[in-house]
């Protein structure tokens, strides 16, 4: 189960998500609210997708009053091959050393 914790992403951290380069052409506006992909936990840092780019996506993080937007490469973890399944669902969407589980553990 994700985290769930909400976030209203200010607008300097959406402006500083923007001039990271790397960006996909066709992605769309930047969230101004976001939800933690990380799972549930009683305390700890947040963590939410602002934009995909090549290498990686582009992080908000944030932990009570601390908000911070930095690029990670994703998770490398991947889901021990069961065989059919897309690749979409192997991979891991988190950010590199996320506390929690997997993505492709939720898919399970």
């Amino acid at each position: 189960m994700t985290c769930g914790a909400r976030l209203d992403v200010p607008e300097g951290m959406r402006a500083a998500a923007l001039e990271v380069a790397g960006g996909l052409p066709d992605e769309a506006p930047l969230p101004v609210s976001v939800t933690c992909e990380l799972d549930k936990r009683d305390h700890g840092e947040h963590a939410a997708r602002l934009r995909k780019l090549f290498d990686g996506a582009v992080w908000v993080m944030w932990e009570g009053d601390d908000i911070t937007v930095r690029p990670i490469a994703y998770c490398a973890s991947l889901r021990p091959s069961l065989g059919g399944i897309p690749l979409s669902d192997a991979l891991c969407w988190l950010p590199d050393a996320h506390r929690g589980g997997h993505t492709w553990e939720r898919c399970a």
